[in-house]
Order: C-alpha cells, then structure tokens, then sequence
C-alpha cells in the first residue's frame, strides 16, 4: 500500500528520515509550487495564433505533452520538422509573453506549500527549487506568487541556465546536490509528473509525486494525493 503526505506533512514527519535527519528538500518544478498547467496551455495556443499556425492543444494533448518536460522540445517534437529551430525559440518566447500576462492577476500556491516552506525555516531545512525552467518564468511565478509566498526564502533556484541536459536528465539533481554539498540520503525532492519524478530517483534522491492536475500517472510512486482537507 502506497503511503501518502502532503507537502507540509512531508517535512513535519520525516525530519528523520530513513535514520537520518533530512537537511534539505528540493521542490522540483514550479508545477510543484503552483499549478500552472491550463495557463501554461492557453499560452502555448496564443503564441500558436499569433505566428498563424493552424495549431491547438486541447486538454488531452496538453496532458500527454506534460511526459515530455521542456516547452522548446514540446513545441519541436509537435512540429515534426516543419519549423526551423529559430521559429521554434520565437514561438516559445512568445508562449512565456502571454504566459505572464495571464499570470498578472497572481495566482495561490498549491496547498501546503506555505507550511512547508514555514516548517522547513524553522527547523532550518534548505529548500530548493530544483527546475530546468527559464529565468523569465520564475521571475513571472515569483510576481504571480508575491502576495502568498516570497521566492527569496529558497536557499537555492535553478534554471535551464544551470545545466547543459534540461529534465528528463538527472544533471540538475547532480548540480543542486553538488551545490548544497549534500549527499542524496540527507535530501528527498517532491516533482509533479513522473518522467521529472525519475530525474530525481536517477540520482538515488528519494522523491514524491505531487502530481498537477494535468499530469497523468500510471506507477503512483510515492504519490502524494490532494490533502487540502488535512490542513485544517
């Protein structure tokens, strides 16, 4: 029988963790701190009108895209050829344009997430956000979020800029570890789909599934279901 926590449990019950005490968790992707996946969805449709591409993701791609992390390599696997490299980094500067603006009026963290990041300073825990993602969507997640979390309390952030493989490739994991000096045993991560979830286990990290609403699952590894309801 799978065990399941939410954020904030996670780190409240397992400060000891396997015998030894946790010095760190790595909160894996911003799908992990909010829930982005039908903005980011609608983003992509936008940028897609825009350059007169005949192209709409509906739910049910947007859901079977979301095995494959990278919106450069969704957009290249999708075209099949048919656009340059350049137009493809037009088109996603453009997704990540309407993405922020659809990000303007802010947007609430998944549940736990605060008491998570509140446990972990008081018992100084580093926390990382342990992201392939690019510059320019953290700083639109870091508005969209300022009125309910700072993004400034995490010890560490990463993006794309830090690594040459982005996720599904562990290298990021290697990187945080190496940053933080830590060894994977005194760290666990929490991603939001599988394919990122194996990133994590590839480096011998323990990792939960948080998964986002549009993430489809089939091994339920360590899940983590939807315990609002617990926080109360």
């Amino acid at each position: 029988m799978h065990q399941f926590y939410n954020c904030y449990q996670l780190a409240n019950d397992r400060d000891i963790f396997f015998g030894v005490r946790m010095k760190a968790i790595f909160l894996g992707s911003i799908g992990v701190i909010a829930e982005t996946s039908e903005l980011q969805r609608k983003a992509y449709n936008a940028a897609f009108a825009e350059f007169g591409l005949d192209w709409y993701w509906s739910i049910a791609n947007y859901c079977d895209m979301l095995k494959n992390p990278g919106g450069f390599s969704r957009i290249q696997h999708f075209s099949k050829g048919l656009l340059s490299e350049d137009e493809i980094a037009s088109i996603h500067q453009k997704k990540e344009a309407f993405f922020s603006q659809y990000l303007s009026d802010g947007i609430a963290p998944r549940p736990g997430i605060c008491e998570c990041l509140a446990h972990c300073k008081e018992k100084d825990i580093r926390v990382g956000l342990i992201t392939t993602t690019t510059k320019n969507n953290i700083s639109t997640l870091a508005h969209a979020l300022k009125d309910n979390l700072d993004l400034s309390d995490f010890d560490l952030i990463t993006t794309k800029d830090d690594v040459s493989k982005e996720k599904p490739n562990s290298e990021v994991y290697s990187y945080a570890l190496a940053n933080f000096g830590l060894a994977a045993k005194d760290v666990i991560a929490v991603e939001d789909t599988e394919v990122n979830q194996a990133a994590a286990l590839k480096e011998d990290i323990f990792c939960y599934l948080y998964a986002g609403e549009y993430a489809s699952t089939n091994y339920n590894l360590n899940l983590i279901r939807n315990i609002e309801t617990l926080l109360r």
